[in-house]
């Protein structure tokens, strides 16, 4: 939801540079920010104990890191690292998917 509330421009710039067309952006940026909060509601839900929780997170976390690595691969080398820093999230997210098959 952050970046309909304080970025949305430069995510909607993102969003044409990765090739979405104008008339997709705002209901892209909508749809995932959407996710994004059903996502992070979801962890303080029962639905934390479920291996499916953490395997979407984990699909969405490598979806979105290959469409920014592939589309804008200026990323990689960002002094921020908002590509590199997703590896740690993921495994994190690997651990908690294995952890909540037992």
């Amino acid at each position: 939801m952050q970046p309909l509330l304080t970025a949305q421009e430069v995510s909607l710039d993102l969003l044409r540079q990765v090739g979405i067309g104008q008339v997709w952006q705002m209901p892209v940026l909508w749809a995932a920010s959407a996710l994004d909060v059903v996502l992070g509601l979801a962890c303080f839900s029962p639905l934390r104990r479920r291996v499916a929780l953490w395997a979407v997170q984990l699909v969405v976390v490598v979806v979105y890191s290959l469409i920014v690595g592939l589309c804008l691969p200026e990323h990689w080398l960002h002094p921020f690292a908002p590509l590199l820093k997703n590896l740690p999230i993921a495994a994190l997210m690997f651990y908690l998917m294995k952890r909540s098959g037992k």
